[in-house]
């Protein structure tokens, strides 16, 4: 009988056949990993624009309820109606006042007050949610120079108001649709336990218990308050504390705005010009004329000029996006600054 024999035989990957595969995993996690990226972004994104929609909901019910008037963007002082967003002597707490959030925790029972009626703590009664402020997750908290109650769990708040809208009769609007009432105006930074009002208007006039400050309206033809002496510009705009936060770009080359009417959209904002005198930007809707970035530790889409119009010749300059009294369709040719603003 013959016998039969079997031959075993091992097999494996060669060491070509190994790297040829490394290769080929290395090639598509270079394809994939921007794919997840981006899909992540457009995740937070999506949950952004949700939320702040519901703010957009929240104000519009505060309006009905509050005489078609928009809530104030700013802490007042209800003994002496000083805006201490703006007054250092006033607040004593410097010259850049940011609202807590919510109003009870604040440094003391004055500014604990007066933040009651800024427009995160005046809407907080129909959103019942301090949280949908944040962006989801998208910002870089700050907190340098900020002091915190021990054991409280404080929201962070990355969108912000438009300060020309303090006070302002909702019927008086010229485009609801256009007009931005919440953004994310801190740029890529957020606050824990602050809210921040972008752009605001300079309301500094000091009132007393017996003789209170005058309101702080938006007026295109001459100072924000009564008895104050109208200047050349009655908003400002301010920048972030991180350079690396200021652009406008936060979400992808855009940014989420929630206009009047209460609807929200995803606006591509920025122009990637290299230098602030490398040329305008005279899009549809953009916050600045110009732009840094990338450079000197700014990113693209840094505000270089805030674009501005006036309502006529000789009227104070306020900034065009944010104007309540036109449509937004501006193409301000070479300047920019001091055009006339379209209606």
């Amino acid at each position: 009988m013959m016998k039969q024999t079997q031959t075993n035989s091992k097999s494996g990957f060669t060491l070509i056949e190994l790297l040829v595969v490394i290769a080929i995993i290395a090639i598509l996690a270079a394809i994939l990993f921007p794919v997840f990226a981006q899909a992540k972004e457009a995740a937070k994104k999506s949950k952004t624009l949700a939320e702040t929609k519901q703010t957009g909901t929240a104000a519009q019910i505060y309006i009905a309820d509050y005489d078609d008037t928009f809530m104030l963007m700013h802490p007042i002082d209800p003994a002496t109606g000083t805006y201490l967003h703006t007054n250092v002597a006033a607040s004593g707490l410097g010259p850049y006042r940011l609202a807590s959030v919510p109003a009870g925790w604040g440094p003391n029972a004055a500014a604990q007050a007066a933040d009651a009626v800024a427009w995160t703590n005046s809407i907080f009664p129909y959103t019942k949610n301090n949280d949908i402020y944040s962006g989801s997750g998208s910002l870089n908290l700050y907190t340098t120079g900020f002091t915190y109650p021990a054991g409280i769990n404080l929201p962070t708040v990355g969108l912000s108001g438009n300060g020309l809208l303090n006070g302002y009769n909702a019927t008086a609007v010229a485009g609801v649709s256009s007009t931005p009432l919440f953004w994310f105006g801190n740029g890529k930074e957020s606050y824990r336990g602050y809210s921040y009002t972008s752009p605001y208007l300079r309301c500094t006039a000091v009132g007393t218990a017996a003789a209170p400050a005058p309101p702080c309206r938006f007026n295109p033809g001459g100072a924000v308050q009564a008895g104050i002496t109208p200047r050349s510009r009655e908003d400002t705009y301010e920048f972030t504390f991180v350079a690396a936060n200021d652009t406008v770009r936060v979400f992808g080359r855009g940014n989420i705005v929630v206009f009047a009417d209460s609807s929200a959209k995803y606006i591509p904002m920025g122009s990637d010009t290299p230098t602030p005198s490398g040329g305008a930007v005279r899009k549809y809707f953009e916050p600045a004329y110009t732009y840094y970035g990338p450079q000197g530790g700014y990113p693209a889409g840094n505000v270089d000029s805030p674009m501005r119009c006036v309502s006529a010749v000789g009227s104070p300059h306020y900034q065009s996006m944010f104007r309540p009294d036109t449509n937004l369709n501006y193409d301000f040719g070479a300047t920019g600054m001091n055009a006339l603003c379209e209606r």
